[in-house]
């Protein structure tokens, strides 16, 4: 309800007290709870109590749902506000200003001055405690009246906001503010932008595709038979029951996403069975995804999330995700679990190991943290044969292998020809069982297997597959924090957004996991500060993540679509000028693209 002036004077003092001790609880009875979390989280971010300069982005799209849907009940609204010098925000979901609308000469200068105006942004981590950016933070109706805002140049205010939430998904579409001056506030504000809310919702229902409600549909037939995680989609639409949003996080919508998308685009329903998986947190759950079809085509894919019958990457005494058993190894997916347990096993043993798989998959990381606690690793690697000549090089392996003591790794086996690969076979039979503990690497696909078919055979007695990265996709979330710590200046505050692991997931990763740590180091290298988003990777590895393969043509098209896009910053309105095409053209193409992640699900 509205505030008085005695009680506004209270709220400024409360606000007083709290910037000089810092803890809003200490004052329980003069500020609302709402307010002083908001005040507290305001302070946790940063924001200048004594004046904020909000972001400006004018990209702002005026052809998307929202502004569909809020425009013609806004524009009829605003006739009741006559005389009110009352002003209607329309804010998006990242807590933006896209349109305004205003009755008053003097409100609305009152708001230019204090920067309420389309195309900035007023988010509660900019600009502090507000009727915009805290219902964006908290997704519920909020009133700040004067001195309850947290910078001072929106003390002269009122305002009341209330979510816009998709009628369908669920999921908050934006914000809608009224504001008035502080002491024209009155109990009706927020009953009345409430009701013009719901009014926006009723039109993102009536504005629904048919394939929306399709989805609905069958989204609400799976819930009434489950109680696990249900996750329905398509390319614009995410529809996800309670289970499945504490379940998952932003990195596992991301995997999970794109999994969904693998099915949806399958040549067959049959492809898309059961698949295993392993959730950022260590908790391993099997997926089922059923395609849902209209009497044309497939629209869409139902998800159903079920717990594993064995979570063997949990501990029973904490439930929390159990260590890798080989130090300096990232990964916790089922496929990489399964070559750790084998490595932990075959290094208790006498046998020699081989290590096999393609280039750049980690065998030699996977060999030296088997033998971590061994004093003495040595690695030979036969692909520097040439530099000194094979008699050289044969000669080192052969004192090594004279030494009982360590651990010899034997690099690169498929770099040997028959006649050398014979040579090794003979130093290796010479030393016999008294000499040290023997490994091999062997990267699959390189030179002739028969020409050193009988080296192999004597390493092979224990033998390990590395897979490729591409089966491995879901340790992506392990593998990039562990690079970018390795090489970033400042590693503990650079965060990969949940986007970015989404389109690395579309990779093929020919190089594997030497191929990540390269790309990692190259978006360091251009981004040196900040958190990483889409716009940060390099413009091949962009270009080469559509999610579903292109004609060459599209392929054309996206090319230059990043091309503009890395010209401009990122500026969707300055690379729409030079592409030539209208604004709503460009978000359409980027949106089938997969190139805005932030209107499409996968």
């Amino acid at each position: 309800m509205a505030r008085s002036d005695v009680d506004t004077r209270m709220a400024w003092r409360a606000r007083e007290e709290f910037l000089a001790s810092r803890d809003a609880s200490r004052h329980p009875d003069q500020v609302r709870p709402e307010i002083a979390a908001s005040w507290q989280r305001s302070l946790a971010n940063g924001v200048d109590p004594q004046g904020v300069e909000p972001d400006f982005h004018p990209d702002i799209n005026l052809d998307g749902q929202l502004c569909l849907a809020a425009k013609p009940v806004i524009d009829k609204r605003c006739e009741h506000l006559g005389g009110t010098g009352s002003s209607l925000l329309l804010g998006d979901r990242s807590g933006r200003i896209i349109e305004r609308w205003g009755d008053g000469a003097r409100v609305l200068r009152l708001l230019e001055q204090a920067y309420a105006e389309p195309g900035f942004s007023i988010a509660e981590d900019v600009v502090g405690t507000n009727g915009v950016g805290t219902v964006y933070e908290t997704h519920q109706p909020a009133l700040v009246i004067g001195g309850e805002h947290f910078s001072e140049q929106y003390f002269p205010f009122a305002c009341a906001g209330v979510p816009i939430h998709h009628p369908i998904t669920r999921q908050l579409e934006g914000v809608l503010d009224i504001t008035c001056r502080r002491q024209d506030a009155n109990n009706m504000l927020l009953p009345w932008i409430l009701e013009v809310a719901r009014m926006v919702e009723e039109r993102l229902y009536q504005q629904a595709s048919p394939d929306e409600r399709l989805l609905l549909g069958r989204f609400l037939a799976a819930t009434r038979r489950t109680k696990h995680a249900v996750v329905c989609l398509n390319e614009q639409t995410i529809i996800s029951n309670p289970c499945a949003a504490r379940l998952l996080d932003g990195v596992d919508h991301a995997l999970l996403w794109e999994h969904a998308a693998r099915a949806i685009t399958a040549d067959t329903a049959d492809t898309a069975g059961p698949c295993a998986l392993t959730l950022s947190d260590g908790r391993a759950v099997t997926v089922h995804c059923r395609p849902v079809d209209d009497e044309r085509s497939t629209v869409g894919v139902l998800v159903e999330v079920l717990p594993a019958a064995q979570q063997r990457s949990r501990t029973r005494a904490t439930g929390r995700p159990a260590r890798p058993c080989l130090p300096h190894l990232a990964g916790h997916g089922a496929r990489w679990q399964q070559v750790c347990d084998q490595a932990q096993r075959y290094r208790e043993r006498l046998l020699p190991v081989l290590l096999a798989g393609e280039v750049g998959t980690g065998k030699l990381a996977l060999a030296r943290a088997m033998f971590a606690d061994e004093e003495q690793v040595s690695v030979i690697d036969a692909a520097l044969h040439p530099v000194d000549g094979f008699a050289t090089w044969a000669a080192g392996l052969r004192r090594r292998l004279d030494d009982p003591g360590g651990v010899v790794v034997v690099r690169h086996l498929e770099a040997l020809e028959a006649r050398q690969a014979q040579t090794v076979c003979g130093l290796l039979d010479h030393a016999g069982d008294s000499g040290p503990r023997l490994v091999a690497t062997l990267t699959r696909g390189q030179g002739a297997m028969m020409a050193y078919g009988p080296l192999v055979d004597r390493f092979a007695v224990a033998t390990i597959e590395v897979p490729p990265l591409r089966e491995r996709l879901e340790d992506l979330p392990d593998l990039i924090p562990v690079f970018t710590q390795r090489h970033a200046a400042q590693p503990g505050r650079r965060h990969w957004q949940p986007e970015v692991i989404q389109t690395l997931s579309r990779l093929d990763w020919p190089g594997n996991v030497r191929q990540l740590e390269n790309l990692v180091r190259r978006v360091l290298v251009a981004r040196t500060t900040g958190d990483i988003s889409i716009t940060d990777l390099p413009e091949d590895v962009r270009v080469n993540a559509p999610r579903r393969r292109l004609a060459q043509l599209e392929q054309v098209e996206l090319n230059a679509i990043v091309s503009a896009l890395g010209q401009t910053g990122g500026n969707k309105v300055e690379a729409a000028k030079i592409l030539g095409v209208s604004r709503s053209t460009l978000y359409r193409k980027m949106r089938a693209f997969g190139l805005d992640l932030n209107q499409s699900a996968f």
